[in-house]
């Protein structure tokens, strides 16, 4: 007799309730320039040849991790810019949505609206030296869950442009609460993404006496 195969359980969106990334990993492709070439023999006589153009950005891989209202976890890895990884997003943003496990679960506690106090950033971009002064921070969770990222400047987000990553929540163990020291210079670009608030303060001189 044949072992009795257990059907495998096939989860839709719906069934989702909380999508958390935990990488990104920039792609890149060569790039190359096309070139022509003229002989003796003048404007006929010519070749087309293909110049190497070096390596451009082409999308990135995330990472996530699915946890579905039956326990269920996955690890899904999207490629930017397709359906599936852009639905993954809005999910691992989307706050407003109440998804709660199981039928018998307890439904969420009436939302209370979240008021910024001082010193307080929601998530956004901010530019180093225009929007946050230059200085050494530490950034402290308040609310929500997301990450804290730091860019090179202002118009290159890639990978190899950024300087400083973190994910920051309470909820899993790999979440920050605090990130101490982040040494922030004129030109670079703070993004703070999901729907995360963080409090930000200058960060105290280390004293050492060893």
């Amino acid at each position: 007799m044949k072992p009795r195969q257990t059907a495998k359980i096939r989860h839709t969106y719906d069934d989702i309730v909380s999508v958390i990334i935990l990488e990104r990993t920039q792609l890149y492709k060569s790039k190359s320039n096309w070139g022509l070439t003229f002989g003796n023999g003048g404007l006929f006589d010519n070749q087309v040849i293909a110049m190497e153009g070096g390596q451009v950005p082409d999308g990135m891989i995330i990472t996530f991790s699915v946890t579905y209202r039956d326990g269920a976890k996955k690890i899904i890895k999207a490629r930017s810019g397709t359906g599936k990884c852009d639905r993954l997003l809005q999910l691992s943003a989307d706050s407003a949505v109440s998804r709660y496990v199981g039928e018998t679960a307890k439904p969420p506690k009436p939302y209370t609206p979240v008021e910024l106090q001082k010193n307080q950033l929601p998530s956004g971009s901010y530019i180093i030296g225009k929007d946050i002064p230059v200085g050494t921070f530490d950034f402290t969770w308040i609310y929500g869950s997301g990450s804290i990222m730091k860019f090179k400047n202002d118009h290159d987000t890639t990978l190899g442009a950024c300087t400083y990553f973190k994910n920051m929540g309470d909820r899993y163990d790999y979440e920050y609460r605090q990130c101490l020291h982040v040494a922030c210079a004129e030109g670079e670009k703070l993004v703070i993404d999901g729907n995360l608030i963080v409090q930000i303060s200058r960060s105290k001189k280390v004293e050492i006496d060893v």
